[in-house]
């Protein structure tokens, strides 16, 4: 039997099933592959084609068994082998990641028939309309011309961050609704004011125009938060706390090349993003950030856990950072585990469900983009941000880890900076790009 939905559920089961284009932009937690499947079942949508985060197609093959009305075969794609075998009709549903969705768009141009419909989970991977990803699936123009959802007869797009860094994220959405025809700049002109910064341009919703932009998301997209749900989450508390590491590295590399912290906080504030900076050197740079807080920060940690913290999350970016926490923990008899890209899936779930249901397992340590979706660790109600992703819907991506339904604390939510370096600047801007993505989001 399957799973039942909660009466705001099926109201947004309906209204996706009636729509061919729609986004679904509920907040985390509310449960929109739910709905999605639901809304599949509803127009009698057998043949499906899920795309979304790698690490999140297992999840949707169990959310997909759980919820499902009409009985439909599922493969979990990981090969050319899989695509060939949904082609040619041994599966109904095919999930795959965004990569493997681009890299075989042609092939669908090439052998596929029109199928029921296409599901875009976490649709803001597609908030770049120049990238190889968005214009092999959505279209050179991101209105799905010529893209590989040209041959789907519904297509929804799902995420709770529709604006996860800069608001003319929001764009590509709304081409893809077929709800303007605007291009990027004639888009930025009518609804938003530019402000020039040293090396990039900075875009702020224009007061006047921002009920209008609010109804051209709204009417092509549902969103509701868990509030208006009736669900009531404990409350979060957002700190900010500092570690004091040995920065002598950071500092020599940013005395070889003077003024890359500059542009990096410039572009950073801007929403224009790294593209023009050398991303080798950014990448260095937050690397050696990482590793200059790891140590200290893991044992602050330790001295916390001795103390009485029952059970930590962790998020980062690095891998040198993350395993030198966790090593650390490990060597002062802390039981712990780590979530990296290189984790496998049965051991990916070995740690979660360790996590959840042993006490005496006390940590998960994570990266942000290995971990930050399809995964519940509300064992604790600590979380902390050892790194910031620089985009903001990544991070609250990270938090809603643990700030979600069956958390039943109170949630405490840490961000780490390094003292004395720009990284403390960093979560401010972020901050302050959060407060302008969510005054765009709230339609």
């Amino acid at each position: 039997m399957p799973l039942g939905l909660f009466p705001y559920q099926e109201t947004g089961a309906a209204y996706l099933a009636g729509r061919t284009r729609a986004g679904l932009f509920d907040e985390m937690g509310v449960g929109k592959s739910a709905q999605m499947i639901r809304a599949a079942d509803l127009r009698g949508a057998r043949r499906i084609v899920v795309v979304c985060p790698a690490l999140a197609r297992e999840n949707w093959r169990a959310e997909f068994q759980k919820f499902q009305i009409m009985s439909r075969s599922i493969v979990k794609a990981q090969s050319i082998h899989d695509l060939v075998a949904w082609m040619h009709g041994r599966f109904d549903v095919m999930v795959c990641s965004y990569e493997m969705a681009a890299k075989w768009a042609p092939k669908f141009h090439d052998e596929t028939e029109i199928f029921d419909v296409c599901i875009l989970d976490e649709g803001h991977y597609l908030k770049n309309a120049e990238t190889a990803r968005t214009r092999a699936i959505l279209g050179d123009g991101s209105d799905g011309e010529f893209g590989l959802i040209q041959w789907a007869k519904a297509t929804w797009w799902a995420t709770g961050t529709p604006v996860p860094n800069d608001p003319l994220d929001i764009w590509t959405f709304l081409r893809f609704a077929k709800a303007m025809r605007l291009n990027v700049p004639e888009f930025s002109k009518r609804f938003f004011e530019a402000r020039s910064r040293t090396f990039s341009t900075a875009y702020t919703p224009l007061p006047e125009k921002l009920a209008e932009l609010h109804a051209l998301i709204a009417n092509n997209a549902l969103r509701r938060t868990l509030a208006e749900t009736g669900i009531e989450l404990p409350p979060m508390f957002v700190t900010t706390s500092v570690v004091d590491g040995d920065t002598r590295a950071v500092a020599e590399f940013l005395r070889q090349f003077p003024g890359l912290d500059r542009r990096i906080l410039d572009a950073l504030d801007s929403g224009a993003g790294l593209s023009g900076i050398d991303a080798e050197h950014v990448a260095t740079l937050r690397r050696l950030i990482g590793e200059a807080k790891a140590l200290p920060y893991a044992a602050r940690l330790v001295e916390e856990l001795d103390s009485g913290l029952d059970k930590m999350v962790v998020f980062g970016l690095h891998r040198e950072a993350l395993r030198s926490v966790r090593d650390y923990l490990a060597r002062n008899g802390i039981r712990c585990g780590l979530i990296a890209g290189d984790t496998g899936e049965t051991e990916r779930q070995s740690i979660i469900r360790d996590f959840q249901g042993d006490p005496g397992y006390r940590v998960v340590v994570a990266n942000i983009k290995a971990a930050g979706t399809a995964v519940t660790l509300t064992a604790s109600a600590h979380l902390d941000l050892l790194e910031q992703d620089w985009s903001p819907g990544n991070n609250a991506q990270a938090v809603k880890r643990v700030h979600r339904i069956s958390q039943t604390r109170n949630v405490r939510v840490r961000v780490v900076g390094l003292a004395r370096s720009f990284d403390e600047q960093v979560a401010r801007i972020v901050a302050e790009k959060t407060d302008t993505a969510t005054r765009v989001e709230n339609f």
